[in-house]
């Protein structure tokens, strides 16, 4: 299993490497302590952040379930 680092993470979601290691002790962000030091993130996990933190324009929390089903009905 390949697992992502803090500076992996922090890539993917364009944000500061500082601001990954605050979500990590707040428990804000899953991840795995190896040796009670060194910070991982299983790729499952870090899709399934983003998917739980998806926000749309209104400030409305959707899944992307729901996102995907709206812009299907407009298709359609």
């Amino acid at each position: 299993m390949e697992l992502l680092t803090t500076d992996d993470v922090a890539r993917m979601l364009k944000v500061n490497k500082r601001t990954i290691y605050y979500w990590v002790e707040r428990k804000q962000i899953p991840h795995i302590k190896i040796n009670n030091k060194l910070i991982r993130f299983r790729p499952v996990d870090i899709q399934e952040f983003i998917e739980k933190n998806l926000v749309n324009s209104d400030g409305v929390d959707e899944t992307v379930d729901e996102v995907v089903d709206e812009i299907l009905s407009k298709i359609n």
